[in-house]
């Protein structure tokens, strides 16, 4: 370490060694020992002309130093009498010095060398990537819609009826309706009014049946929804033979109640009269009511002729919710 507390570089280390044997060789020599050595001295200084001085070791455009006033002010005889000390601080400076612009040198060096091959330059930085970034977005939605627009206008185009032709309306769903049949037959006499019991819902195909409400046992319809109900019933009569001597005259009433108040309530009814000619006939009944969630609807049948009758099996009753 110098004096400014900085490595001293291998080159200076290796010159200072080199000096120090010089110095030894020089002292260890006949002629320089010391019974001689201020003798010879003399000698060399009496014979010394000026102008044979040592020229001065000074380094170009440094400030003045210490070691650089010490030589300034001595003589020649003076000057030839260099301290080791002197030389070896006049030495570290001038080797400071040298080994600070080569290691500025060295660090540049490696900043300043390119590997590989030497290409066009790299091309400076702008916003144009955001802003292509943001085109690229708005392109898409762009094209996004229109494609939405497109199959909306295509689902659209096959829904619109051909010139000439009726509009379709998509159908709605029914969320109540049945169907059924009675099991066997009924024997009603004359002057009975009864209600139909003892149905089954047919297998068939073709046959329906949506929600709930429906009592086969009891004939029973419960509304499970408030609204406007349409039923439909078709029954077959057999009638029995007179008596003799007697003719069969008559009618039937077929009526379909709300809580079996047929007088009380509003009832869809159908009164078809018969003579005594005929052997069978079919009665039907359709209509609509607005019944409320709960309520249940039955049919009824009244004899009014003179014979009793037989109300066929497989006569159905039916009935749908139309809405509310």
């Amino acid at each position: 370490m110098n004096a400014d507390g900085k490595p001293v570089p291998l080159r200076c280390v290796l010159m200072t060694i080199s000096m120090g044997v010089l110095l030894v060789l020089l002292s260890a020599c006949p002629a320089c020992t010391h019974k001689n050595r201020g003798s010879k001295l003399e000698d060399i200084s009496n014979t010394a002309s000026p102008s044979a001085e040592i020229p001065m070791l000074t380094p170009p455009h440094t400030s003045d130093t210490t070691v650089e006033k010490v030589l300034r002010k001595g003589t020649g005889a003076q000057t030839s009498k260099l301290s080791p000390r002197y030389s070896w601080l006049f030495f570290l400076r001038h080797s400071d010095r040298e080994g600070k612009s080569k290691r500025k040198g060295h660090e540049d060096s490696p900043r300043n060398h390119h590997s590989g091959p030497i290409g066009s330059p790299a091309p400076s930085r702008h916003h144009s990537h955001f802003i292509n970034h943001v085109l690229r977005e708005k392109k898409l939605s762009q094209f996004l819609q229109l494609l939405s627009d497109f199959l909306m206008n295509k689902k659209d185009r096959e829904h619109v009826p051909a010139p000439g032709s009726a509009p379709t309306v998509p159908p709605a769903k029914v969320p109540a309706a049945f169907i059924c049949k009675t099991i066997s037959d009924i024997h009603v006499e004359s002057g009975e009014i009864k209600e139909l019991q003892n149905y089954q819902r047919p297998l068939l195909e073709g046959s329906f049946y949506r929600g709930a409400g429906l009592n086969v046992t009891s004939g029973r319809y419960t509304a499970p929804f408030t609204g406007l109900y349409a039923f439909f019933a078709r029954l077959q009569i057999d009638f029995q033979e007179p008596a003799p001597h007697r003719d069969r005259l008559g009618f039937l009433r077929l009526q379909l109640c709300i809580l079996s108040l047929c007088q009380e309530n509003l009832s869809l009814q159908q009164i078809s009269s018969f003579s005594s000619s005929e052997a069978a006939a079919t009665i039907t009944l359709n209509g609509v009511l607005y019944i409320q969630e709960g309520q249940y609807v039955s049919l009824f049948l009244e004899n009014r002729m003179d014979s009793w009758l037989v109300l066929v099996k497989s006569s159905d009753f039916s009935g749908v919710l139309l809405g509310q």
